[in-house]
Formats: structure tokens, C-alpha cells, sequence
């Protein structure tokens, strides 16, 4: 138990570390600990992203509680939690500090400019890999085709444009998206 405790610690650590962005910034981490750890399967992972956002509290740490008490209980949650926030504040005091002394440095711009895209670039790849799962039923890049879901296709257009369109609060489209998923599956 005490590797697991030490792995949930190193791997939520790394993600409070890296994930630049926000909450979603941590779902390439979780993807990355879906194919190297029997903690959660990438449904689950899906499970875990609709539950992160309609719970209070930042997305990140919420799936970082929910992985540690799914993999060692109690003392698992506490010690995710900890740890994805302890990075980030440590990183913030640092960054606070040197922000202030070297404002002005081309480098330190050119840092935070890179690392937005970066952020981008992490999200987008999320996405495809949530909209292959869902869509495609997880299927190889040369099976897509044979193992399309259209109503999965249809809910996500659907809820894409709601949330598009009538800029509707994220909560909504999530219980837009599970109310509609309900009734997509009766027929």
C-alpha cells in the first residue's frame, strides 16, 4: 500500500505541477494515469470529468479526491488532494517572487505566451481522445467508421450548439446532456 500511497503522490504532484490552464489541464495526466495504473478506466475517467463539474470546487482537485479515494480510500483522497495543490502553490510563492523582480524580462513573456497554445494543444488532444471514446466507442483510427455511435454523435452536436449559442451556464448543459442522454436511450 505504501507504493500506491507514494505513487498517488508522485503522479498528483506532477499533474499540480504541469497542468498550466486550469482543471482541464490536469485531463491529460489522468488519460496519461489511465493507460499506467489500474486506478480508473478512461470511462470511469468520463464518469469522473461529468461528476468534477457538477460537485463544487475546482475540476482538478475534485478528480484528484476522487482517484485517491477510489485507489486507497480515505487517506488516498487526502494525500491526491494534497499533493496537486502543493506543487502549484510552491510554484506560485517562486513565480510571485521572480514575476515581481524580472516583470519586464522578454524571456519571462515569451514563457507565458508559450504557454498558452501548450495549454490548448493538451485540451484539444483531451477532446478528440473523449469524442473517439464516446463517438467511436473507443475504437482503433482504422475501425472509426465501423464503430460509430450516432445518438453519442447527435448528443454531442446537439449540446455543442446549446452551449454555443445560448452561452447557457456549463452546469445546464451538463444536466442538458445527461436529461438527453437519458432520452436518447430509450429509443
Amino acid at each position: 500500500m505504501l507504493k500506491t500511497y507514494l505513487l498517488l503522490f508522485y503522479e498528483f504532484l506532477k499533474t499540480g505541477l504541469f497542468s498550466v490552464g486550469g482543471g482541464y489541464a490536469t485531463l491529460p495526466f489522468l488519460f496519461h494515469m489511465t493507460e499506467n495504473y489500474d486506478w480508473f478506466t478512461k470511462e470511469e475517467l468520463t464518469n469522473m470529468i461529468a461528476i468534477s463539474n457538477i460537485t463544487p470546487g475546482p475540476v482538478g482537485i475534485n478528480m484528484a479526491t476522487y482517484t485517491g479515494f477510489t485507489t486507497a480510500g480515505i487517506f488516498g483522497s487526502f494525500l491526491s488532494t494534497f499533493a496537486v495543490v502543493a506543487g502549484p502553490f510552491i510554484l506560485a510563492l517562486i513565480v510571485i517572487y521572480f514575476l515581481n523582480k524580472f516583470r519586464e524580462a522578454k524571456i519571462i513573456k515569451a514563457i507565458f505566451k508559450s504557454l498558452r497554445p501548450t495549454s490548448c494543444a493538451l485540451l484539444s488532444f483531451v477532446a478528440i481522445q473523449l469524442i473517439i471514446q464516446d463517438v467511436f466507442n473507443d475504437a482503433k483510427w482504422s475501425e472509426l467508421l465501423l464503430n460509430f455511435n450516432l445518438r453519442a454523435f447527435l448528443l454531442l452536436i446537439v449540446l455543442f450548439i446549446l452551449y454555443k449559442y445560448l452561452k447557457s451556464n456549463p452546469s445546464l448543459i451538463i444536466l442538458a446532456g445527461a436529461l438527453l442522454g437519458f432520452i436518447f436511450n430509450l429509443f
